[in-house]
């Protein structure tokens, strides 16, 4: 007789061991809507470095300070043909008057199934005191081109920023 409990236990189990990503893996792909809801696949971006930023919430004072770095670096970020992709699970629309408003000039994208940050193991449960409101953990995954993770920082505290430095330090690790 099968115990369907004790599968679903050991399933759930086997999914959360192989959901913990680590560098060296390759990135999961996804398929997620931009501001004007164009698909996106991260496959779609093979053939050159790709930097995933992950954010809690548009508009919010971290994030945005985040992605205005992002913005004022991103020609370094080309240079070095890397792509930089921004991605919360707030909507398309929200995304779009977040980009209009902070001028971004790189693709931000709306987990808006929050799919993705289940997947990438970064879902940071009950934002702040909005209980039941899960968003994604503050974090980059540095990608090289083939899609393999070189780099990884995910925070616990939405209110810290990345080491931007050591970001581009990495980054100039995997062009050499």
């Amino acid at each position: 007789m099968i115990d369907f409990d004790r599968k679903i236990n050991i399933e759930q189990i086997i999914k959360k061991t192989m959901a913990k990503l680590k560098e060296g893996n390759v990135a999961p792909d996804f398929e997620l809507p931009d501001i004007d809801m164009n698909m996106h696949k991260l496959r779609e971006f093979r053939g050159k470095n790709t930097l995933l930023a992950f954010f809690p919430a548009a508009e919010s004072p971290v994030c945005t300070t985040e992605m205005c770095v992002f913005r004022d670096s991103l020609s370094e970020f080309e240079n070095n043909n890397t792509a930089v992709l921004g991605i919360s699970v707030d909507g398309p629309f929200s995304n779009k008057i977040f980009k209009v408003n902070r001028h971004l000039n790189f693709p931000l994208l709306s987990d808006y199934k929050k799919e993705t940050i289940s997947n990438y193991d970064i879902v940071m449960k009950d934002l702040g005191p909005l209980k039941d409101y899960n968003a994604a953990k503050r974090s980059v995954f540095l990608l090289d081109k083939e899609g393999v993770i070189k780099y990884i920082w995910i925070s616990e505290n939405p209110l810290i920023e990345p080491n931007y430095d050591e970001i581009r330090s990495k980054l100039k690790e995997i062009n050499n």
